[in-house]
């Protein structure tokens, strides 16, 4: 059995990869990041990284992803060193490159304190599997949060209206601030042949300057199984490599 399980997770994560190629004509696949952005064939002395405020208890934190590392972002609150927890986090692509995005609770635990400094630290995940030349842990340098004023206001997604059967349309209103990027985040049934099996995957579809509305087709295959075949569309925004709030995304479900 737990063979088997790798070999659904490994197919699972060929699959991810696999789907980048589904990024012409201007969408792009969401689990093409953990390889990209970095060098996963040489070792990162560093971890690429900025952050910002949300509000008064989230901050964000942009980095850079090496798949071989599980991250954690600590800050210098009161003279000493707490580790925050995660509030929210995804990829997302930015000037053509991918970055993991991590909203982190500051007031976790009662801190009132806004923290000085923030710093993502990675350890290497399974390090028995890894030669000894590969660093074990890998650090951002002290990142002082810029205000919340960078962080970018996604607009509000107004209504999936059914175009004809197989089709629906994804209307929102105008973006505000000239984002640098408008995203539509679509999560539906996909196919995976190396699995031979349906799950849900999440898709990213960059809107055209301007435009407050895209054409959707369903997934409408009989083979789907009953409890993944709805599908989920919200909005996103990028500005100067910041995001939108994540936790103030609100899917808006629709049934094929």
């Amino acid at each position: 059995m737990t063979s088997r399980i790798t070999r659904i997770a490994a197919a699972m994560a060929t699959c991810a990869l696999s789907l980048g190629a589904l990024a012409a004509g201007g969408g792009t696949a969401a689990a093409a990041s953990s390889a990209t952005g970095v060098g996963a064939s040489s070792p990162r002395a560093a971890v690429d990284a900025r952050a910002a405020a949300v509000d008064r208890c989230s901050y964000q934190v942009v980095r850079s992803d090496d798949s071989r590392y599980v991250y954690s972002v600590s800050g210098v609150v009161g003279g000493s060193t707490r580790e925050f927890p995660v509030q929210e986090e995804d990829f997302v692509r930015i000037s053509d490159t991918w970055f993991k995005v991590a909203q982190v609770d500051t007031c976790a635990g009662g801190q009132s304190q806004a923290p000085v400094t923030l710093r993502v630290t990675g350890k290497l995940d399974r390090p028995e599997h890894y030669d000894p030349s590969v660093p074990r842990t890998i650090r951002s340098g002290a990142l002082r949060p810029a205000s919340s004023a960078v962080i970018p206001k996604a607009p509000r997604l107004t209504s999936v209206d059914r175009v004809d059967a197989a089709t629906v349309r994804v209307n929102w209103e105008a973006a505000q601030g000239s984002p640098d990027q408008v995203i539509v985040l679509e999560r539906k049934p996909f196919y995976s042949s190396e699995l031979g099996l349906w799950h849900p995957y999440t898709f990213r579809w960059n809107a055209p300057d301007g435009a407050t509305s895209m054409d959707r087709k369903l997934q409408r295959d009989p083979g789907v199984p009953a409890g993944i075949r709805s599908h989920s569309y919200w909005m996103r925004v990028v500005k100067d490599g910041f995001v939108s709030d994540l936790r103030a995304e609100r899917p808006t479900t629709v049934e094929p």
